[in-house]
């Protein structure tokens, strides 16, 4: 009698044991829990997953905007069927990813547009020292394509071919790497 009665105590507690673990209950408060989470603890979650998933949208549209120079302006597509929680995070991560995206790319546009200036002062410079006196040119269509830019010196005072300038960095300086009409541009010049 006293093995069965053991038995029976050691199964009650198992049982006990086992609804305790279940996601079942309440909390000292009364709020019901879901695998030993709090409601408050799954806002806490839903929020943030929200704030996350939203920062990388909007920086994704900002950098986009930012690149094609379009005018500061963040608008979160939000769902309806997304929880509050979800939405305010993800409202909140959209504004600040799509402001840090957009600053990003107009760094990047400026840091560009003035690295692309002192490549084709470099290759105007060129190709003044190696042309005739008195001849005028622009550059057109400059790529640059890591530390090679690959650029058409088109002569605006006389009909003569445009030559391809090729030039190098080096020491931070761009350097002329080849001039002419005889001469290839590398394959990754689309001109």
């Amino acid at each position: 009698m006293k093995r069965a009665t053991v038995f029976l105590i050691l199964l009650a507690l198992m049982a006990v044991l086992v609804v305790s673990t279940s996601g079942c209950g309440e909390t000292k408060n009364g709020e019901k829990t879901k695998n030993g989470e709090t409601d408050e603890d799954t806002a806490g979650m839903e929020y943030e997953s929200g704030i996350m998933q939203g920062y990388n949208d909007g920086y994704d549209q900002g950098y986009s905007d930012g690149n094609k120079e379009v005018a500061y302006g963040p608008e979160p597509e939000l769902a309806e069927s997304w929880n509050e929680d979800y939405t305010d995070g993800y409202e909140e991560g959209f504004l600040d990813g799509y402001e840090d995206g957009y600053d990003d790319a107009a760094a990047e546009t400026s840091s560009g547009e003035a690295e692309l200036a002192e490549v084709e002062a470099a290759m105007l410079a060129f190709v003044k020292a190696n042309a005739a006196p008195g001849l005028e040119f622009v550059i057109e269509n400059i790529v640059i394509n890591g530390d090679e830019a690959v650029g058409r010196a088109v002569c605006t005072s006389e009909s003569l071919e445009s030559p391809y300038v090729i030039m190098q960095r080096g020491d931070g300086d761009w350097n002329a790497v080849d001039f002419g009409t005889g001469i290839e541009p590398p394959d990754w010049y689309p001109y």
